[in-house]
């Protein structure tokens, strides 16, 4: 945005690196409640990861899930698993799920029979999933997640640095155990489709996050006496705008997935939901304070001005903030106290149309030399001359 010569918001411009305190703190807390959440109530492991018989039905009018369960012991399945899909009419379904240990054909049998004579039951359906398939798919599942961690900071270290695949590391980390520790709260039933979503999650996550900090790297060779307090604050400003722009609009499909899709696509919706608002919140809010945190103490920027008040009545950061090289006319950046100002539009002064008696052949040369030196040098910057 800033690089455009447009205009970032006031309400935008808080100092989002230097409340990091709160921002991780908030942080801690929801991760430790969803850590809780997962070791005292557990997840709802659906067929697929724990083996068994899922046996799905309907009824021809709303019935309680109690009658349902009674029915069921009375065949000996009195711990099933038992639950009302779609609408409630008054806390009554007409559509059924139950699940249990693995039940044998002539088991799965009697069970319909029963239900078919007590509550009117139709439409029967059944899968068995076995314990040991369960838990390859299970471990499957994990194993996805870690491998695709290890390639995103593989990746992440080689095109950026060391550090920010720590940022992106612990964000991530984040994004998923909240996502889990929601479903543990809540009581979904974790299955196959929730694997895909935490994956997708991920893949938004880094998304967000890459952006971010690829603005920061940008950053850093045009605001070169610039703290990362600084230069992480103002790429927050410039990419915040297109940051939630982008989430709100990928939400509004996600939701529409959500009310009005099918039971399946419920729950891969509401992994989606959670992920993608807490990926959000995480790049913005944990990533880039944190990779700020572990470079502001490097060499190079240890020594930089943390004078974030400079930028106060700023209207166009990118091309502000911009240094002129060493041997430039621009030496009047820097103040007396060596600390970076903010240079004000340049505007054309009116000049009088030269004279042969007043400007000599070696004037206008040694002016067009620096004018084009300028130009070179401010085509060979990352963003070329800022607008």
């Amino acid at each position: 945005m800033g690089t455009t010569g447009k205009g970032i918001p006031r309400w935008l411009r808080l100092d989002y690196i230097g409340m990091r305190r709160i921002w991780f703190a908030f942080s801690g807390i929801v991760v430790a409640l969803s850590i809780g959440a997962i070791v005292i109530q557990g997840l709802n492991l659906g067929i697929d990861f724990r083996g068994g018989t899922q046996v799905s039905f309907r009824t021809p009018e709303p019935t309680s899930l109690e009658e349902v369960r009674d029915q069921a012991a009375r065949i000996g399945q009195a711990g099933a698993v038992i639950q009302g899909r779609g609408e409630s009419v008054d806390g009554n379904y007409t559509n059924f799920q139950i699940r249990t240990e693995s039940l044998t054909i002539d088991e799965q049998n009697t069970l319909s029979d029963e239900l078919a004579s007590a509550v009117q039951a139709t439409a029967f359906g059944a899968k068995s999933v076995s314990e040991s398939f369960g838990r390859q798919i299970a471990n499957s599942a994990l194993l996805a997640i870690v491998v695709s961690l290890l390639l995103i900071v593989v990746y992440i270290s080689f095109r950026f640095q060391w550090k920010y695949s720590v940022g992106v590391l612990v964000a991530l980390a984040h994004d998923v155990v909240i996502t889990v520790g929601v479903y543990a709260l809540t009581g979904r039933e974790v299955s196959t489709a929730t694997v895909a979503a935490v994956l997708t999650v991920l893949g938004y996550s880094i998304y967000d996050t890459i952006i971010i900090f690829d603005r920061m790297r940008e950053n850093v060779p045009l605001m070169r006496r610039a703290s990362l307090r600084v230069i992480g604050n103002v790429s927050l400003w410039e990419v915040l705008p297109r940051s939630l722009a982008t989430t709100f609009i990928t939400l509004l499909p996600v939701a529409a997935l959500y009310f009005f899709g099918g039971d399946t696509l419920k729950d891969f919706a509401f992994a989606l939901l959670v992920g993608i608002g807490f990926g959000s919140y995480s790049s913005i809010f944990l990533a880039a304070p944190l990779v700020a945190f572990l470079k502001e103490r490097e060499p190079e920027f240890a020594r930089r001005r943390d004078d974030l008040g400079a930028l106060e009545g700023v209207e166009s950061v990118g091309g502000m903030l911009l240094d002129d090289e060493a041997g430039d006319e621009g030496s009047d950046d820097e103040d007396d106290t060596g600390s970076q100002r903010v240079k004000p539009p340049r505007v054309p002064a009116p000049t009088p149309a030269p004279s042969a008696a007043t400007v000599g052949a070696g004037d206008l040369g040694e002016k067009s030399s620096k004018r084009e030196r300028r130009r070179q040098r401010r085509a060979s910057r990352p963003h070329g001359r800022a607008r």
